[in-house]
């Protein structure tokens, strides 16, 4: 009973999945195999297009450049030829060129004034072998062709000939004084696209203009490679794809060699074998079934047997197996849990000692340090620890990029090439994720190197290659070489230190203690420039740009760490915040969303170049905003027509706001009410700003009297402006152009 049960519950499951599989393998394998060649292929052809048209394009707008913007390119066009010092910084503008794009052949410039030639070719076009080339270009060019066609090219008599495409250009722009000439290598262009595939499987194909293959190898040994593919077999074309840029026709395909139709010929045999494999396992599993059974049914007599002594604890519904199913499932899930438990357990364990070295919070001997890092196979004998913490750059922009199963997997990169460099290098590490976006890591680096040396080659090594491999970048902050647990802790804090510079002094590279050496600054310029930024942005004038720049560039002077800048975004957003609160409901509306942006962007910023971007954007939408705020208003046009009038009769003593309401027939509260909506502050206090600013100008710029400046500025009594002045300034008149004297003279010693 037991083994024809056991035998009919393998053997029917046995033989549907099994013809299930043949049916759905077979149809399925050559459709699927067909896709996904014709996919590979699709993708192959893009990338060559893709490569193609990059590598023209660069090289033509690089052309169109020193075109239009060279002035030694034009100089050379336009001058005689008797500029020597014109032909030597053009031949400079060639070997740049030359150097930058490799796979550059030869360049040369022709000038139609007196038929000069400077460059890769004769000095005269009567001597130029591509004189013909020339003529033919200037007779048939096409405002459309950028690139002409395959051909061949001879710089000189005794030069071999090479196979190019060419790029002529006109220069000066529209001025057609001379030809600027660029002859692209096809063997070097060829052997950068040969790289991309494997000529024995796959072959491409770029046809030009003139029907050529732009592709086609010129080599003996390559020729010979064709001869034989064309001998054992042809080329199937999978995809074709046309260059926006160049318009030339691109193909690509497989070989069909012998191997491959010897395996679709095989393909029946393959099928008899196949046939032969499921009656194979049919015999097996009877075989392995009629084995078995006897063991089994011991055991399940056992388990029976025992089972029936507790009275109506067995349930004969469940069945034998049943029991045993859950008596071994019961096991195996407690089994793993404790498993999953104790290794999570190990894991937090080492990252919670880990941490607790780097931050100092745990006391420990240089000897139990030494046993609990062979505990964790970490040889650290006769080498010297040196700590460095790496960050990713734009951690928010990566989690919005990647999932979590992704990030996950980009992290274990990270540590994977952490230790495989250091491995490489002779140098034992231990490196654990402190943060999101941080990996503190520890190098011991062996006594024959230096630490610092030793180890920046390292991470330098570990940060190039996620540059290169990766599609995120990484900053490293260095600490100092250690020998003890205390010193490690000193290291991991100027290693952290270190990567405050990161804002300022830019991301994907190592920081070291030598690059955040600061210069002394005042701290009341940043308060002086925060002034004058609010002032100009609530006012909507537009110098606001000239002082966030002036603003960015003292943080930078500066060399400001991340958190000193974050306190001064902060301070700066306050005082913004009670210079614009001061305005009508509509203005503390438009702020309020403003303050929203603001907050978003000190929370999500890298660096310095960043946030003055994003800043910049936030504060012109708040400048269009109020703007546009001040436009809906109906006697805008009457308010501003008033503070023009005030800038320009602020000497007028007689000026207050009764003057105004009679001159401009408007109610004196409601002209002060409409004022300080617009302008943030009242009639009054605008007023004497300007007048004292005036003042301030004049003791500066001239030597009037004080009676003489008092007047000029709609002060006929001296002791009002004084008061005034010094109210607005904190020092008298008099002793503001004594400071200034003071302040001059010193500058100038």
């Amino acid at each position: 009973m037991w083994f024809r049960r056991l035998l009919l519950s393998y053997l029917p499951v046995f033989t549907i999945v099994t013809m299930i599989l043949f049916v759905v393998f077979f149809q399925t394998l050559n459709e699927q195999n067909r896709r996904e060649a014709v996919k590979a292929n699709e993708f192959l052809a893009e990338q060559v297009i893709h490569f193609t048209d990059k590598s023209l394009k660069d090289i033509d707008y690089r052309v169109v450049r020193e075109i239009l913007s060279n002035t030694d390119v034009n100089r050379y066009f336009t001058s005689g030829g008797t500029d020597v010092f014109a032909n030597i910084q053009a031949l400079k503008v060639m070997d740049d060129l030359k150097f930058n794009y490799p796979i550059i052949d030869s360049v040369y410039f022709i000038r139609f004034s007196d038929g000069a030639v400077l460059g890769d070719a004769p000095r005269s076009i009567e001597e130029l072998r591509d004189a013909d080339f020339i003529k033919n270009f200037s007779m048939k060019k096409s405002a459309d062709q950028k690139w002409t066609a395959k051909r061949e090219f001879r710089a000189f008599d005794t030069s071999e000939i090479k196979q190019v495409i060419t790029l002529v250009k006109e220069a000066p722009y529209n001025s057609r004084k001379g030809y600027f000439v660029v002859n692209v290598s096809l063997s070097k262009f060829q052997e950068l696209i040969g790289r991309m595939y494997n000529s024995d499987i796959s072959f491409v194909s770029m046809i030009d203009s003139a029907g050529n293959d732009v592709l086609a190898e010129e080599s003996e040994t390559r020729s010979a490679n064709a001869k034989s593919a064309s001998r054992d077999g042809s080329q199937a074309i999978m995809s074709t794809f046309t260059s926006p840029y160049t318009g030339w026709q691109i193909n690509s395909g497989i070989q069909e060699t012998k191997g491959l139709k010897l395996a679709l010929t095989f393909y029946n045999i393959w099928f008899v074998l196949a046939i032969a494999v499921v009656v194979i396992g049919i015999i097996w599993v009877i075989y392995v079934t009629k084995r078995n059974y006897k063991p089994i049914q011991q055991l399940v007599t056992l388990i029976h047997t025992y089972s029936l002594k507790p009275p109506g604890t067995h349930k004969e519904t469940a069945g034998e197996f049943g029991f045993i199913q859950t008596t071994l499932e019961s096991l195996v899930s407690e089994t793993k849990h404790f498993q999953e438990q104790y290794r999570e357990k190990l894991i937090m364990q080492k990252k919670y000692h880990f941490r607790n070295v780097l931050e100092g919070t745990v006391k420990m001997s240089d000897k139990n340090w030494d046993t609990e890092l062979r505990s964790y196979d970490i040889d650290t004998q006769d080498k010297t620890a040196v700590v460095y913490v790496m960050e990713i750059d734009s951690y928010l922009a990566f989690t919005e990029m990647y999932n979590e199963r992704d990030q996950s997997l980009l992290k274990f990169t990270l540590y994977s090439v952490i230790h495989e460099t250091a491995k490489n290098n002779k140098a034992s590490v231990w490196a654990e994720w402190t943060a999101d976006d941080r990996i503190s890591l520890i190098l011991w680096i062996p006594s024959d190197q230096e630490p610092i040396a030793g180890s920046k080659e390292i991470v330098d090594a570990c940060r190039g290659w996620i540059e290169e491999n990766v599609s995120f970048n990484i900053t490293i902050g260095q600490g100092e070489p250690s020998a003890t647990v205390e010193q490690i802790h000193l290291s991991y804090e100027k290693a952290s230190y270190c990567l405050q510079f990161k804002a300022v002094l830019g991301a994907n590279r190592l920081i070291t203690a030598e690059d955040t050496v600061r210069p002394q600054q005042e701290i009341q310029e940043y308060f002086k420039t925060i002034y004058l930024l609010s002032q100009s942005l609530r006012l909507a004038e537009a110098d606001w740009r000239k002082h966030l720049g002036v603003f960015y560039a003292q943080i930078r002077e500066s060399l400001l760490p991340r958190k000193e800048i974050e306190s001064l975004m902060q301070f700066c957003l306050h005082h913004l915040e009670g210079e614009l609160m001061e305005l009508s409901k509509d203005y503390r509306s438009i702020w309020r969303n403003i303050h929203n942006e603001l907050m978003r962007l000190i929370k999500r910023w890298d660096t310095v170049d960043e946030l003055q971007n994003e800043s910049e954007r936030i504060f012109e939408m708040l400048v269009e905003k109020v703007n546009a705020q001040r436009d809906s208003h109906s006697n805008k046009g009457l308010i501003i027509e008033i503070r023009s009038y005030i800038e320009h009769n602020y000497a007028n003593s007689e000026l207050s706001l009764d003057y105004l309401s009679s001159k401009f027939q408007l109610n004196a509260k409601y002209l002060s009410k409409m004022f300080k909506e617009e302008f943030g502050e009242n009639f009054v206090d605008f007023l004497i700003g300007l007048r004292i600013d005036y003042a301030k100008k004049m003791l500066l710029e001239t030597q009037k009297t004080m009676q003489s400046i008092s007047g000029e500025v709609g002060y006929y009594n001296y002791n009002s402006f004084n008061r005034a002045f010094k109210n607005v300034v904190g020092l008298s008149p008099r002793d503001f152009r004594k400071q200034l004297g003071e302040r001059n003279e010193a500058n100038n010693a």
